[in-house]
């Protein structure tokens, strides 16, 4: 099953592909599998937990489709920037993915 969710973004966020003169609201789209991901995470989560509260068992799809693109985009961040590698290193929403994930509960109890 894939879902698709838009987001919109305050106008103090600016998205890379908008053209300078944009100005206003900016909207963003979140991946079915970065919802995915917003939708299990709690608290600080390892990779490994991470990965299993999804099903997934290949890590490095999980990393490309994912992983990565939630860092990307802002909505997760590592709890250990400076030592992406690190074993103890894990993961906990921002305040963006929880503004993502309120849109996203928001849209669902109005039936959008």
């Amino acid at each position: 099953m894939r879902v698709r969710v838009t987001v919109f973004l305050s106008e103090h966020f600016q998205v890379q592909q908008a053209a300078p003169e944009v100005t206003g609201e900016v909207t963003g789209e979140v991946t079915g599998e970065v919802g995915r991901l917003l939708a299990v995470m709690s608290g600080e989560m390892k990779r490994k937990e991470i990965q299993s509260a999804l099903g997934l068992k290949h890590e490095d799809y999980f990393r490309e489709a994912y992983l990565v693109p939630a860092i990307k985009a802002g909505f997760i961040e590592m709890t250990i920037p400076d030592k992406p590698r690190s074993s103890r290193q894990q993961y906990r929403v921002t305040a963006l993915g929880k503004d993502v994930l309120r849109k996203t509960d928001q849209d669902k109890e109005s039936g959008q």
